[in-house]
This record gives structure tokens, sequence and C-alpha cells, in this order.
């Protein structure tokens, strides 16, 4: 009777070995965040926006970021593969402001993606057109990371409206259509 009940439990437990294995294969290292976003505005959580341009010459490549967090908006121009930092500017945030952008993005799907390890990096997809990185930092680590292109019919993992993801993390920037004049994108 024991060796019955012994080799039940034997194959339940590989059962559910297998399934696990093979159910959990098609995530990415990135984690899913577990609290709502509008829940990190009084902790050192960021969020971040990273718009990275055509594949072209080093020395043509552009990238724009803007991060916020409860104190500080930073818009940072970068030119070539190498990130070099051509402009920076930093603007004074508060929790209430940083909270009403957090349930902002919130709403409109900053938290929402696909984690399969096929959508894992933007690189080298939509190589003529621009790619944008939504990240949720928290020291240091990515607690989210989707990205979406400006290129039609190219499978993403970003899954939140894509308009207004853009427009709300350019209105945290004061006069941004005027840092970004010069950014061929």
């Amino acid at each position: 009777m024991r060796y019955y009940i012994g080799l039940s439990v034997t194959v339940i437990l590989l059962i559910l070995l297998v399934f696990l294995l093979f159910h959990s294969s098609g995530k990415s290292n990135v984690p899913t965040t577990s609290m709502p976003l509008h829940s990190y505005a009084n902790t050192d959580a960021e969020v971040r926006m990273t718009i990275d341009g055509p594949i072209n010459a080093n020395e043509d490549h552009q990238q724009v970021q803007i991060t916020a967090n409860q104190n500080v908006v930073t818009f940072d121009q970068f030119k070539g593969y190498d990130s070099t930092v051509v402009n920076q500017q930093q603007f004074v945030n508060s929790v209430n402001a940083y909270s009403a952008f957090l349930y902002a993005l919130e709403l409109n799907g900053f938290t929402e993606g696909n984690n399969s390890s096929a959508l894992s990096s933007e690189q080298g997809h939509c190589a003529l057109g621009d790619r944008y990185v939504f990240e949720l930092i928290q020291g240091g680590n990515d607690l989210e990371r989707y990205w979406a292109t400006s290129c039609p019919k190219v499978a993403v993992s970003f899954e939140g409206n894509l308009t207004v993801m853009l427009a709300l993390f350019e209105a945290q920037v004061p006069n941004y259509q005027t840092l970004t004049k010069n950014v061929i994108f």
C-alpha cells in the first residue's frame, strides 16, 4: 500500500515539474510589477522613456531619454551608440506631480505588455524608424521594461496606448519641442 502511495506522489510531482518547466519557458527576465503604478509615487522608483532613432552611422545616431521620479524630471539627448550626452536638462518635480503622472501612465497602459522572451529586446527592430522603450526602475533594477516602434507590422512588447504615452512623457519636459528641434528622428 505504501508503495502505491509513494509511486502516486512521485508521478504527481513529476507531472507538476514538467508542467512548471514548460509553462514558464516563454517568460522574460524582467518581472512585472505586483503593485499599481501610482503606488510608487512615494518611493525611489522612476519611470523612463527612451526614443532610439534609426540605425545609422555612429556620428549620426541620436537618442532622447526622459526620466521622472518624485524629485526631478531629467531630459537627456545622446549622440552615437555609446550614448554621449550632448544636452541634459533637469526640472524640479514633486510627489503630487509624480503621482498624477503615474496615474495617467497607469490608465493608459504603461504596465501592459508581453513578457515573451522572443520580444525581450528591441535591438534591430524597425531599423529605419524609431524604437520606444518604457521602463519602471527601482534601485537600479528594471521592474518592467516594454518597447514599441514607429514601424507598422512589427511585433512589439508594449501593449499600452503609444500615442498617449509619448505625449505624457513629452509633457513632463518644459519646452520639449525646443529641446528636440535639432534631433533627427
